[in-house]
């Protein structure tokens, strides 16, 4: 069987968080089962399974939609998070980031818990797979809603063909932004 590459593994899970719908102050993806035909000498189906759920976490923004998204985007840059502001979706992200130990300032190990080996935690050790999302959703009274989720894979580094292991987030990183966010709004 032929390893999945990384991308893949992100545009399925993406697609099913796309396909979840939104209720509330958080989006929840059920999990759900894809069945993809893998390239071999033979054709085979494999079967991915998800099992996480990807929650996007919500904060209250005082201020419009558009000027929220305008603090999101020089936030990320503050953070020095790799993200990509598309002002059509007023949205900040990034679905192809391989990163080691830090982001935004923080410890890997303080974002994401990919399990643990003898005691030392795998996000710190692993490379690691996101797909980091951040949005403004106009609220009904002319203020904003701050959605930021993260998807996460990692796998050991010395054995970079094993395939990929799903971590989870913590929401430290989300809480990272939503602070900072709501930090430089009130400075104004």
């Amino acid at each position: 069987m032929r390893r999945l590459n990384p991308s893949v593994l992100l545009v399925m899970f993406g697609a099913a968080c796309a396909s979840g719908g939104s209720g509330g102050s958080e989006t929840t993806v059920a999990p759900s089962t894809t069945s993809m035909i893998v390239a071999s000498s033979a054709m085979s189906t494999m079967s991915v399974n998800t099992t996480n759920e990807y929650t996007a976490i919500a904060t209250s923004i005082p201020v419009s939609p558009d000027s929220a998204f305008q603090v999101l985007s020089r936030v990320y840059a503050m953070l020095e998070i790799p993200g990509v502001p598309v002002a059509a979706k007023r949205a900040v992200g990034n679905d192809k980031i391989k990163i080691r130990r830090r982001i935004g300032g923080m410890l890997m190990q303080n974002v994401l818990d990919c399990g643990d080996k003898m005691g030392l935690p795998n996000a710190e050790t692993w490379d690691i797979h996101m797909n980091l999302l951040s949005y403004i959703q106009a609220a009904p009274n002319g203020t904003s809603q701050l959605f930021t989720r993260i998807q996460a894979l990692g796998n050991p580094t010395d054995l970079s063909n094993r395939d990929l292991s799903p971590c989870s987030s913590k929401g430290e990183l989300e809480k990272k932004i939503s602070d900072t966010v709501l930090k430089l709004i009130a400075g104004k």
